[in-house]
């Protein structure tokens, strides 16, 4: 991944432009690249890596409503054996095959699928570029980080990722004020896998790598730049010893945090975090140069207007007063903007206007910013929609 520090410039090219572009091919190459995560159906299995593809398999099978016929053609296993290998109660040597055999299918599927599941999901550029570098990350079994401001749909995105066998089926860890340290942290990742938070530090360590070697789920810590330097590297241990990919997401200072630059204790982790992270992004980037493009386009926006299901029509003009003030970082981003999308509509409703106009948009925007006009907006919604404002 060499070209995420490259400065050189070529044939004319901005250093942003070509790397934007490598960035694109990289998404596409990795549709088809050979996967680390694919499991050699000669290997004998650990009891932790069985349970861990019984689970997932279950879980992707649900989710998408394979049936059992589908699943026999496609696998290339009879529907009685895989009852028995799923339950674990295949009387047969080769068990274990089987079982990578079905761990195999799913890494497949799920990749040729590109399925994200049957969430509420939009696919921004923002979102777009988490999903390459959680891609990236999940093929590779390393790790990898993406930071950007508030406000962008980065938890957005990562909680529609979460479970997804496309993306390694990965956990993700919200960091808050109570797993700041590592034992509260590693009590956090094993209670997302069902395993005992009873116990020292140790205990709990050991029952992770017990539960994770192996298995290749790809761990996602959310709003990282809030860990302590021991937490760090009690994660950086924990992809050591148990091979599992893992990505770290937050605000700008998590590149500090992992050792990138020089910041106190945390240049003490420079050598051992960066040469185990295969990719950096900074969701902004575009913004930035000789050619700056929004971070969000307007495909962006008319993508997130329907999927909001609103019943009013939207004026072009409103669409990219829509479009400013979500890539305008500083005024609140995306989620201001949908918030302000939401007022709108409620206020045209309310007058009954026939569609959402920047009047209406730069209205609820000036009477969302004070105190006394803050309340003149609670009574507008609360009338539109039935709803009792309580003060």
């Amino acid at each position: 991944m060499s070209w995420i520090r490259w400065d050189g410039d070529v044939a004319g090219q901005p250093t942003r432009q070509r790397r934007n572009q490598a960035f694109d091919l990289a998404s596409e190459e990795l549709r088809i690249v050979a996967s680390a995560r694919i499991l050699d159906e000669d290997s004998q299995l650990q009891p932790n890596q069985r349970k861990d593809i019984t689970e997932r398999f279950k879980a992707f099978i649900a989710e998408h409503n394979i049936t059992q016929n589908q699943l026999s053609r496609e696998v290339g296993i009879s529907s009685t054996t895989i009852s028995e290998v799923i339950r674990l109660q295949y009387a047969g040597r080769t068990c274990d095959g089987q079982l990578a055999k079905l761990h195999n299918w799913l890494e497949l599927a799920a990749r040729r699928e590109a399925i994200i599941g049957s969430r509420e999901f939009v696919e921004t550029s923002v979102a777009r570029e988490v999903m390459i570098v959680a891609r990236t990350v999940a093929e590779s079994c390393r790790m990898a980080v993406v930071f950007g401001p508030s406000q962008v749909g980065k938890s957005f995105t990562l909680r529609a990722l979460e479970g997804n066998q496309t993306f390694g089926a990965p956990v993700v860890i919200r960091v808050d004020e109570t797993i700041l340290r590592p034992k509260a942290l590693c009590r956090e990742v094993a209670s997302r896998f069902d395993l005992s938070t009873s116990g020292t530090f140790d205990a709990i360590f050991r029952r992770l790598l017990k539960r994770l070697t192996g298995t290749k789920r790809m761990l996602i810590f959310d709003e990282a730049e809030r860990l302590c330097f021991k937490a760090f590297e009690t994660i950086r241990d924990l992809h050591d010893r148990t091979g599992c990919p893992v990505l770290f997401c937050g605000k700008p200072a998590i590149y500090e945090r992992l050792g990138f630059r020089v910041l106190g204790e945390y240049s003490e982790v420079t050598d051992q975090l960066a040469s185990r992270v295969v990719m950096k992004r900074d969701l902004t980037e575009r913004t930035r140069g000789h050619n700056p493009e929004p971070l969000f386009s307007l495909a962006d926006i008319r993508k997130l207007i329907t999927q909001s299901g609103l019943k009013l029509n939207i004026e072009p003009d409103a669409e990219r007063w829509l479009q400013m003030r979500a890539s305008t970082l500083g005024l609140g981003g995306l989620g201001k903007a949908l918030m302000s999308l939401y007022l709108a509509a409620k206020v045209s409703f309310t007058k009954g206007d026939g569609a959402i106009t920047v009047r209406h948009l730069e209205d609820v925007d000036s009477l969302a910013m004070g105190h006394e006009d803050a309340r003149q907006m609670a009574d507008v919604v609360s009338d539109s929609s039935g709803m009792r404002r309580v003060v």
